[in-house]
């Protein structure tokens, strides 16, 4: 007789630990509408009033970084950046990428980073951009080591798939 009760208590608890489910699931119904917002007036004239600024690549052949070294090109400051410790890896059911960018500037260097993986034929299967802890995707590098993130939204694994990171086009790496 004993040996029924602890057998059904053993099987209650069993049933009762293989139905919790902790997936959170959003609801429309009880979410809230957006408030609505006022739309603007627009002005006749724009403020402030705009000036037109000019860099001539002229300038910048003639000028040296603060390690002397002569600004030939516009990537010139991406040859102080390197990168080390990439680390990519799944953690329930989502991929992500740590890294360590090291500065070898003597002065704070303003980027963005993208992490780029690629198929065996050469085709780009996910892309995302790297981030720092509080996740400002416009990296401010001090010198030295700078932890980098990055979360890659995708539904297939990535780990073994080859990858690179590249200096985004529409952000120069520049001194502060």
């Amino acid at each position: 007789m004993k040996i029924k009760v602890l057998l059904v208590c053993v099987l209650v608890c069993l049933c009762m630990a293989g139905c919790v489910n902790t997936a959170s699931v959003i609801d429309p119904s009880a979410t809230m509408p957006p408030e609505p917002t006022a739309t603007p007036e627009p002005t006749p004239i724009p403020t402030p009033t705009p000036y037109a600024t000019e860099l001539d690549m002229a300038d910048l052949s003639s000028a040296y970084d603060e390690l002397g070294v002569l600004i030939s090109t516009a990537d010139h400051f991406e040859q102080y950046v390197t990168f080390r410790n990439i680390q990519v890896y799944e953690q329930y059911e989502d991929t992500f990428m740590d890294a360590i960018a090291v500065n070898e500037y003597p002065d704070t260097l303003v980027c963005a980073v993208d992490i780029i993986f690629y198929d065996e034929e050469k085709n780009v299967i996910a892309d995302s951009h790297a981030h720092t802890r509080d996740g400002q995707y416009v990296l401010r590098l001090q010198p030295g080591d700078n932890a980098i993130y990055a979360t890659i939204d995708t539904d297939m694994s990535l780990t073994d798939k080859e990858f690179v990171l590249e200096f985004n086009d529409g952000l120069d790496v520049l001194p502060e």
